[in-house]
């Protein structure tokens, strides 16, 4: 009990003083952030099929509470006769500071590991004096008056009781605290994503003029919007501890194979001419059906113009992006070069949310996310071949987006009636979607759906079908696309890992 309350302390001070000084990093956060960054590619899209955003939030919540946990056994390799010295249990948690600071791993703003190591010993000291102080406030009169040394005397039930549950209650605020987004709101990481952009010159995007019936999908209850919610934008980061970058000091570096080398701050990058465009991100490990996807309207300055500021060399091929926190990918030059490849300061018209890679992302189109690094501080021309944080892990290089359609509505395992709408949302990458058709027999056969007006060439597309049921039962309902070079969607299952989910999604409806 003692050895509990000696670690459920120091997981409650830790993340406390996290909240205080966010660059002082809660110690399971950067545990959980050298964990994550060692697995591999398969099992990193396995957690994240099965959990989504959950899957680094449980990881930093399960080590939290182990480490708050792990006292009951740190405890009992402390020698009874120093159990009755506060100063001794100082020991009890201090493997666990030897793990984290071996552990150590944080970007900026977070201190570095030798400054972990001084700053976070005394909080760990903390923790141990106050096991120490509960072991010594749990003696009994009995134990009181007998002979130091001795530990297997009763002790008072009543105090023992009280102590435990204080502990596990100070470690269950410790954990609370230290695996929510306190520390990140009290610090301002939320706040960029809610300043409104300003930039010099801007060329607008604007919407496609309707097509005949484009209205009616503002009338199907459940239908994915069309643009998303910068706040419901998907997330996926190999980073638990995301970098926070000042944007006053902020420098994007462009080196290697150019003439000129550059250093561009924020405040130049917002000077230069840029381009609005609606684009959907789909992150790789998105399943046939799921919704880590997501459509906003994007404004950066195309790579072409700061690439030729720079001057690139004849014997450039490859340009490599590295980003703040270490995580870096690569483009051909051709790519690169492309007026459809952004430098993305904006997001629905509003500054780069942190969590979106504030203060300047890549945007790419035809390719899944995790080609679109964020919180971008380099680009290096190189002469040769690069191959990126996942590719390094077993993910396949420059995949292109599979075609893929998703069922909004109605749910699977639905009751409907005899009239029935079918919505749902189709993407193919930079492809555009040509066609999508709906199967209400499981298959056998097929129908055209009502294609609504993409909002640009590399956006999802809604669809809707009506249909009426034969009569009661069961009905599966599947759905498949066509992009506009006439290629169907892949029937064949496929899982994520190593190049992107295949397969048609199917739900099952019970009419009545």
């Amino acid at each position: 009990m003692a050895g509990l309350a000696a670690t459920c302390s120091t997981t409650a001070i830790s993340a406390v003083v996290h909240v205080i000084a966010y660059p002082l990093a809660f110690p399971p956060e950067a545990i959980a952030q050298r964990l994550v960054g060692a697995t591999s590619g398969r099992v990193a899209s396995f957690f994240i099929q099965l959990l989504g955003h959950w899957a680094e939030r449980l990881t930093v919540i399960g080590l939290s509470a182990a480490y708050a946990l792990s006292g009951a056994i740190l405890a009992q390799a402390l020698p009874g006769r120093w159990r009755r010295n506060p100063a001794a249990w100082t020991l009890v948690p201090l493997p666990l500071w030897v793990i984290s600071v071996a552990l150590y791993q944080a970007p900026a703003p977070y201190v570095s590991r030798f400054a972990f190591a001084i700053l976070s010993l005394p909080i760990f000291v903390a923790g141990g004096l106050i096991g120490g102080l509960v072991f010594r406030r749990s003696q009994g009169p009995t134990q009181e008056k007998a002979a130091v040394g001795t530990a297997d005397t009763p002790l008072d039930p009543h105090v023992t009781r009280r102590s435990l549950l204080a502990a596990l209650g100070v470690g269950a605020v410790g954990v609370a605290i230290g695996s929510s987004r306190l520390a990140l709101l009290l610090e301002g990481g939320s706040d960029t994503g809610s300043v409104r952009l300003r930039t010099a010159r801007v060329i607008r995007a604007t919407m496609p003029p309707p097509a005949p019936g484009d209205s009616a999908f503002a009338h199907v209850a459940g239908l994915t919007e069309e643009i998303t919610p910068t706040q419901d934008f998907y997330v996926v980061d190999k980073d638990i501890l995301n970098p926070i970058l000042d944007p006053s000091t902020w420098r994007l570096r462009v080196h290697g194979l150019v003439d000129t080398p550059l250093s561009l701050s924020y405040a130049e990058l917002r000077q230069m001419q840029a381009h609005e465009r609606y684009q959907t991100l789909e992150c790789i490990s998105n399943r046939v059906g799921g919704h880590l996807m997501s459509t906003a309207l994007w404004t950066g300055v195309p790579l072409a113009d700061v690439l030729g500021r720079a001057g690139v060399r004849p014997t450039a091929r490859t340009v490599v992006f590295r980003s703040a926190g270490g995580y870096s990918e690569s483009h051909s030059l051709a790519k690169a070069m492309s007026p459809s490849t952004l430098i993305a300061i904006g997001m629905n018209r509003h500054e780069l949310p942190r969590v979106h890679g504030f203060p300047a992302r890549l945007l790419t189109v035809g390719t899944y996310g995790m080609k679109n690094p964020k919180w971008l501080t380099e680009i290096e021309v190189i002469d040769g071949n690069y191959r990126g944080y996942w590719e390094v892990r077993g993910w396949a290089p420059d995949q292109d987006p599979k075609i893929t359609t998703r069922i909004d509505v109605p749910e699977n395992g639905a009751g409907v009636g005899s009239s029935v709408v079918v919505a749902g949302i189709a993407y193919a990458g930079d492809q555009g979607i040509s066609r999508v058709q709906v199967s209400t027999d499981g298959g056998r056969t097929w129908n055209d759906a009502r294609l609504k007006t993409a909002l640009s060439p590399y956006t999802w597309q809604l669809w809707m079908y009506g249909w009426r049921a034969p009569g009661p039962g069961s009905h599966l309902i599947l759905a498949r696309a066509f992009d506009n070079s006439g290629r169907m969607q892949a029937p064949s299952s496929m899982p994520p890992f190593p190049s992107g989910a295949a397969g048609l999604e199917g739900i099952t409806v019970h009419s009545s």
